[in-house]
């Protein structure tokens, strides 16, 4: 393992987001972070930056909670079951992440809470370490179900705002370009790392949510 790759972080196209996608991009140089991915809510939010490699994703809202599409290249639409969404990111030879999959704290979303381990895909990574978790026994719970059934773990800051970003990241072997991280993430040479952001960040979202909705935020209708 030799680079950082952090997986899920959110841009002010998310509707609890908070950064335009330079200044997350930004930050994320600055602070160690050799390529990223945008995983805006229901959303694909393509950006390409010379300085560091941007995996084009989506979180996805299923009808039993979240899932996360990277290398899409259209965007999927939300309110789908999960099969059906594990199946369109496969036809367009995406890779399906599962985010804080034992997160009490969003039972909503945290879609191993919902489904049963046979209902995932062949092909899927397991978000082990979430900057957002505030307990770290969900780190222990997602650990111990990746190792159980033997699928790559991984790690996400899962940023909102610039003090998120960079937390938490997945550590791979170094790569020429976003092929060969395909390729990597793909076969599943991963290993998560970083740890959490302070528990008042989960106090932003209903502000965040109430700037989008007055048109202070760009936002995406969700």
């Amino acid at each position: 393992m030799g680079v950082r790759v952090d997986l899920h972080n959110h841009t002010w196209f998310s509707k609890d987001g908070m950064m335009p996608p330079g200044k997350l991009l930004e930050l994320a140089r600055r602070r160690g972070i050799d390529a990223i991915a945008i995983t805006d809510h229901n959303r694909l939010t393509k950006v390409k930056d010379p300085s560091i490699p941007v995996i084009p994703g989506e979180e996805i809202k299923t009808t039993k909670g979240e899932v996360i599409g990277l290398f899409l290249n259209e965007e999927i639409p939300g309110g789908l079951s999960p099969e059906e969404t594990f199946e369109l990111i496969e036809e367009q030879g995406g890779i399906a992440v599962i985010p804080h999959p034992f997160d009490r704290f969003r039972k909503r979303t945290a879609l191993l809470l919902r489904i049963s381990p046979e209902e995932l895909p062949k092909h899927v990574l397991i978000e082990v370490i979430n900057g957002r978790y505030v307990m770290d026994r969900f780190r222990r719970e997602a650990e111990a179900f990746a190792r159980k059934w033997n699928l790559p773990a991984v790690g996400g800051s899962d940023a909102h705002t610039p003090v998120e970003v960079g937390r938490a990241w997945t550590e791979v072997p170094e790569f020429s370009d976003l092929e060969e991280l395909y390729k990597h993430l793909k076969k599943g040479r991963t290993r998560p790392a970083g740890g959490y952001s302070p528990p008042w960040v989960h106090l932003t979202v209903p502000v965040l949510k109430v700037l989008h909705r007055l048109g202070l935020l760009p936002h995406h209708p969700i």
